[in-house]
């Protein structure tokens, strides 16, 4: 998985020639805020460098994840998307997925610090196709209302950064503006998946539609265990010198949901594990009608075998 090039040429382009070690420091003031500080309401990112740094260390992983949870949604919804709302969309990373994704007409970047907006208004200048169907608007998800509905409504790494009294509130206003299908993202983390789960329950109780990664809709019976998803993201040359790494990727770990206002199907059967690959046959632990199970797939299967060794984690497989 790797990011638009316009968008990393803009990103690496907005940080050229400045010191690179005043960078790493930011990176890790930004990762302390957000480590030690979600869930408060604070705010984490307070000017305009915060967020150019924010957006190199942080935009390509963020698209990685909403591109891979847009595209497993896409999966079973087929209906077509023109307008879509980005609630606290930061700099602009959901954005630019779901527009590869779902190609819409027009798009609103709703978010709630200057900052943010001016660098992802600064960023999408490199795609003047995208630039021309965005706009962006100041919006405070606990304060205001969302003033014109659109077909998908999405929200990346949103709900874990408030105080958890106040998700469902913020919750009811993305769905009441959603005319077909909205889409969360958050971390694929322990307390990410709680807050993912919080809001499946209360969608469902609503008479919401699960179109991924569920197969099912009734309660979540994970034990021991949290539903989370991974995708790899390239890094560039700058990202591996902010990060002082050598690895060329990361993996970025998150969890999701989507549900959508009419009935749709979705897959029967969801990989929530790497797979175990041994000489003939494959081990899965998958989620199913059912609920989780664990199922050997063997070479003697055929087309199933081939099909189980080709998927990877967060993938739906039809047995």
């Amino acid at each position: 998985m790797d990011i638009p090039s316009q968008l990393r040429e803009a990103i690496e382009e907005m940080v050229e020639g400045k010191d690179l070690g005043k960078i790493r420091k930011t990176v890790k003031e930004i990762s302390g805020k957000y480590k030690n500080d979600s869930g408060s309401g604070k705010v984490l990112i307070k000017s305009d460098s915060d967020a150019e740094v924010y957006s190199c260390f942080r935009m390509p992983a963020t698209y990685g994840a909403c591109y891979d949870a847009f595209s497993y949604a896409r999966e079973f919804f087929n209906e077509e998307i023109k307008t879509v709302n980005d609630i606290g969309a930061g700099t602009g990373a959901a954005s630019w997925a779901a527009d590869r994704i779902f190609d819409p007409e027009k798009i609103t970047c709703l978010e709630r610090e200057k900052s943010m907006r001016l660098i992802g208004q600064r960023l999408m200048d490199a795609d003047n196709e995208l630039k021309e169907k965005t706009t962006w608007v100041e919006y405070d998800a606990l304060k205001d209302e969302i003033r014109e509905k659109a077909d998908l409504t999405i929200a990346s790494y949103v709900f874990n950064e408030l105080d958890p009294g106040n998700i469902i509130g913020a919750m009811d206003k993305l769905w009441d503006s959603t005319s077909k299908l909205m889409i969360i993202v958050e971390p694929g983390t322990v307390e990410g998946y709680k807050v993912i789960k919080l809001i499946r329950d209360h969608l469902l109780s609503k008479g919401a539609n699960i179109v991924a990664p569920c197969p099912h809709e009734g309660n979540c019976d994970l034990k021991d265990d949290w539903c989370h998803f991974a995708c790899r993201v390239q890094r560039s040359k700058l990202h591996k010198l902010i990060k002082e790494g050598d690895v060329p990727y990361e993996d970025e770990k998150y969890s999701f949901i989507a549900v959508s206002k009419e009935k749709t199907i979705r897959t029967t059967c969801r990989v929530l594990r790497h797979p175990y690959i041994t000489k003939g046959q494959i081990d899965l632990t998958v989620c199913t009608g059912d609920g989780k199970k664990e199922i050997t797939v063997r070479k003697r299967d055929g087309e199933i075998f081939k099909k189980a060794r080709k998927c990877k984690q967060g993938d739906s497989l039809e047995i």
